[in-house]
């Protein structure tokens, strides 16, 4: 029971109260529990205008508690994608939205009972095109049938929606037995004149029932009118249907129809698991301590071994930690108590007091519930959090977190069970590649010149090296052996010389284990309510230890690629050293220096299609051995490649098994690298330069003004060489999300004239010249003036910030100083070392970004002071925050040895350049590079040799990039 601290605010409530006893009605929960008792076998759906689910979600979770209510249509959800689903599902129920992305308001959304198979049909596009209503359409799997069911939410501003509606009812309803929709539609049927005659002749003409109903929109001084609609296709299935008021929500009622269709039954979602928790460790050590492996050493095959291990292993936690239904619960929110409960039904019965009687009295007995109401409301969530989140371990406090909705949104799946099995086809389709053009491709490559190197052979795997290997892996997902980190970590000294043997055993024999080549699929939506298989991208799940051995492959084929200078050097995915920053830093300065010399920049990035998933595998072997890998370690990664198969895993539903004949093992810690060395030969025969990070190409040419359109020739004849190589490759481009921009000064672009320039083609389509591309994650102009990136960074930092602030009331300061440090300042920080050319306006808004950071973690008001709270949190002012990345990037040049050469060579120590003692030499001043113009002036080069000497010199001279962040910081906070 919640109790409240304000005691004498508490009897001003009761007290305030005493004279709206003569409202006895029962609660909106009341109304429909009993509504709906006597068809529990029905499908029972009610539809409410909710004018904002977020403002009114304590009231929601309070009336719809009813266990027979299989589905909730909402209008005017007035959601947003930054407010994220967790935060606002009903206990029992999934959520799908289809948020207005444009201005305020709008937006429609379902509740659906979790048990429910469904999946999403069609939804209208954001923004909302003219003349069009918003809508989310669901196909449900009911007991041999499907049903259509759909909300529609028309706004007032879009009253000429009926073309665009019947166009919509004619496109879907066919495939469905049954449909059922409901929906604010702005069109009272209660008028009788040629706006609703045309409307009910249109709904007829698709052969839908309207339901009737009384007025269900009750605004003061206004007329009422019927708005809120029910459309059925069977009106012989209905077994009741009405309105009841839903004051705490809106002036419209809630709408409900019962559906005589028999809805699926509840099951209770239950998960068998192992409970590591009070396992006795000492016992289970002992006993794994004794197993005896002799059979499985004797043994000539690695299936065999490995099958054998996995029999022993959960043998052993079978009687330490064996399997145990867990039932998942959908308890509602712990914070939401009878009390709550009762102030949220006195709350609406004043509420439609005032609304009968709009008196002052009223009016101010109304508002004194509702605020007293809100306030305990919050009172009750802040202390639910603060007790889940103090005195937790981080594991622990960042799940309730994400729980609350806190964190890197993802959007839900919503895949029919039906469907998941063509989901899975879908994702292991192989690529149609042309048997002459592969067998020209293979003869190329064979044809090619060995490296002058020893050849590449797998190392003997030692103990040491093993259980670095294990321990370096984090993730606690299982695979389809059944085989969990958790099951290994406790007794790794025990089982340690078994699993070196069977990993040795694997690299001897050339052969990979079968049942390490299975993969489970999670397949994770790229955007809000998918509705095509193109749609999802597909995440494996790949047996622990499976990981573990491609780890120790990984780390013994890069070796060997770096010592052997093999990989290309502008390739900086998935390197030591490397990174998007630094590739950004080096073709952000290439632009600058091209500006500096008067040169424009035609600068093309290229779009790869599923690359990773069309990896030939022939090919892919074929250019290992081209560069000197030995044949048993080929055979090995034939063996790695080939008998791959997979399956999709939603919910407590899978797809069938399906073998993948192509691409590199999704999730594979090999597959980056396995890529990158497919790629390698890809820029070979370019005449423009380029830079790759994994499977994002960008090519990019310079040239003066006269020369432009010569420049544009060469990008064009190094397109089709690498549309050539693509299609020799087995890679597909996609040419409409291929982009062009050219780079230059403002002087110079506004004497280019464009229209006369010729056009970009790849594969015959051409590409139009953008005047801003998004490139690695920051956005380039064609002036590089960044004032896209920066409204774009502002625009990220208030997104994420959505679902912060609506909790900043309720988390303690170290937890919200947490979040902002981990989700709010990497978005400031994100390569800002490759543009730090910035105006001081530019600067300025990025600093009052990070006051907000601060004003959130502080609960201060827009205008107060900020500085003491800054010195608090020992946070830099933004300009020398960057100034911080800009030489910590600086030091990792300088000292890391796998830094990438394209930026080490543009550094050069004073003491290296004579051949003469100077003091320089001891204090490793840097020589400034020479530049003439504010351009290169701006560039990272200069500007990071300009910060380095201006250093003392201890800090120069500190011993790890960590000492030197510290040094740096506190430099700059003593200056």
């Amino acid at each position: 029971m919640f109790n409240s601290t304000d005691t004498s605010e508490s009897e001003t409530f009761y007290s305030a109260n005493s004279d709206d006893s003569d409202i006895s009605v029962p609660s909106l929960a009341e109304t429909l529990s009993s509504r709906f008792s006597g068809v529990p076998r029905n499908f029972n759906v009610v539809h409410i205008n909710a004018q904002s689910i977020a403002a009114h979600f304590p009231d929601m979770l309070a009336s719809f508690d009813s266990k027979n209510i299989h589905a909730i249509l909402v209008s005017e959800s007035w959601l947003k994608p930054c407010l994220p689903s967790t935060s606002y599902t009903i206990p029992g129920f999934q959520l799908f939205r289809n948020d207005r992305i444009n201005g305020g308001g709008g937006g429609v959304a379902i509740y659906i009972r979790s048990y429910f198979n469904c999946a999403v049909v069609n939804v209208s596009a954001q923004p909302t095109p003219p003349y069009a209503g918003e809508h989310l359409f669901l196909e449900i799997e009911l007991q041999h049938t499907k049903m259509l069911l759909g909300v529609y939410y028309c706004p007032s501003s879009s009253i000429d929606f009926f073309t665009s509606f019947e166009t919509l009812l004619e496109n879907t309803m066919p495939s469905y037995t049954h449909t059922i929709i409901m929906g604010d539609f702005n069109t009272c049927l209660l008028k009788n004149n040629s706006r609703t005659t045309l409307f009910r002749s249109m709904i007829e003409s698709v052969n839908l029932t309207v339901l009737p109903l009384n007025s269900t929109h009750h605004f003061p001084n206004c007329a009422p009118s019927l708005l809120d609609l029910i459309f059925v296709s069977s009106r012989d299935h209905v077994a009741d249907h009405g309105q009841c008021s839903a004051d705490a929500f809106s002036y419209h009622d809630l709408i409900f129809v019962s559906y005589k269709v028999r809805p699926p039954k509840a099951k209770s979602k239950t998960l068998l698991l192992r409970s590591f928790n009070g396992m006795d460790l000492e016992s289970l050590r002992e006993d794994a301590g004794s197993i005896d492996w002799t059979a499985l050493t004797c043994s000539t095959s690695i299936n065999e071994k490995v099958d054998q291990f996995n029999a022993k292993l959960t043998d052993l936690y079978d009687k330490y930690a064996p399997f145990r239904p867990v039932r998942i619960k959908h308890m509602p929110a712990p914070w939401l108590t009878d009390e709550i409960k009762s102030l949220l039904t006195r709350k609406a019965a004043a509420k439609l007091k005032y609304k009968k009687k709009p008196t002052s009295d009223n009016s101010t007995n109304y508002h004194r519930i509702r605020n007293h109401c809100n306030r305990v409301c919050r009172d009750a969530q802040r202390q639910h959090i603060h007790s889940a989140i103090e005195n937790g371990d981080p594991a622990r406090v960042w799940k309730f977190l994400k729980s609350l909705g806190i964190g890197k949104l993802q959007h839900d799946s919503h895949l029919s069970h039906s469907s998941i099995d063509l989901l899975n086809q879908h994702f292991c389709a192989s690529s149609l590649y042309d048997g002459t053009i592969k067998s020209n491709t293979l003869n190329h490559i064979l044809s090619l010149p060995i490296p002058n190197c020893s050849p590449f052979v797998f190392n003997h795997l030692t103990a040491c090296d093993v259980k670095r290997s294990i321990l370096s892996i984090t993730s606690n997902a299982v695979g389809s052996d059944c085989v969990a980190r958790n099951m290994i970590l406790p007794i790794l000294d025990q089982i340690l010389p078994i699993i070196c043997h069977i990993l040795n055993e694997s690299l001897s024999s050339g052969i990979f284990p079968k049942a390490w080549k299975e993969a489970q699929i999670t397949p994770l939506p790229k955007k809000p309510n998918p509705t095509s298989f193109s749609e999802y991208r597909p995440i494996s799940i790949l047996p622990f230890l499976s990981k573990v051995l491609e780890r120790l492959i990984h780390n013994q084929l890069s070796e060997f690629l770096t010592r052997n200078e093999l990989l290309n050097p502008y390739q900086s995915g998935f390197r030591p050293g490397h990174s998007t920053v630094t590739a950004l830093v080096h073709i952000t300065d290439a632009i600058r220096f091209g500006m500096e010399s008067g040169k424009l920049t035609v600068l093309a990035l290229l779009d790869f299609s599923n690359a990773f998933g069309t990896v030939d595998f022939d090919i892919l072997l074929a250019i290992l051995s081209s560069i000197n890998i030995s044949p048993t370690v080929v055979d090995w990664f034939r063996s790695y490649l080939s008998g791959r198969r997979q399956r999709i895993h939603c919910e407590n539903a899978y797809s069938s098994w399906c073998e993948t004949h192509v691409g590199v093992p999704q999730g594979g810690v090999l597959s980056p690298l396995l890529f990158s060395i497919f790629i390698n030969s890809i820029s070979l025969q370019l005449t423009s330069s380029y830079h790759l990070y994994a499977d994002d190409l960008q090519i990019y040419t310079q040239s003066s003004l006269p020369e432009l359109t010569n420049a544009i020739k060469i990008l064009n004849n190094d397109l089709s060489i690498l549309s050539r190589w693509s299609k020799s490759h087995g890679l597909r481009v996609n040419p409409s999300k291929t982009q062009v921009i050219v780079v230059g000064s403002s002087r110079m672009c506004s004497k280019v004239t464009w229209s006369q320039l010729p056009a970009i083609l790849f594969d015959g389509a051409q590409i139009p010249i953008s005047d801003t591309v998004k490139n690695l994650g920051i956005l380039i102009d064609k002036n590089l003036s960044w004032n896209a990136q920066i409204k774009e960074v502002s625009r990220k930092v208030f997104a994420s910030a959505g679902s912060l602030r609506r909790l900043r009331n309720f988390l303690p300061t170290a937890t919200k100083t947490a979040l902002a440090q981990s989700l709010l300042l990497p978005i400031l920080d994100y390569a800002d070392s490759s543009y730090p050319d910035l105006t001081e306006t530019q600067l300025d808004k990025l600093e009052r970004l990070q006051n907000f950071c601060i004003r959130f973690i502080f609960g201060l008001r827009k205008y107060d002071h900020i500085s003491e709270f800054r010195t608090k949190l020992k946070w830099l002012p933004i300009r020398l925050r960057r100034n911080t990345h800009v030489l910590s990037l600086l030091y990792c040049t300088l000292f890391n040895p796998h830094t990438p050469t394209y930026l080490k060579e543009r550094f050069e120590f004073l003491g290296d350049t004579h051949n003469f003692s100077l003091r320089s030499s001891d204090n490793l001043r840097l020589k400034m590079p020479v530049h003439s113009s504010s351009f290169f002036d701006n560039s990272f080069t200069v500007q990071a040799v300009r910060l380095w000497n201006a250093l003392p010199d201890a800090v120069r001279s500190a011993p790890t990039l960590n000492c030197f962040k510290r040094m740096v910081k506190e430099h700059y906070l003593s200056a």
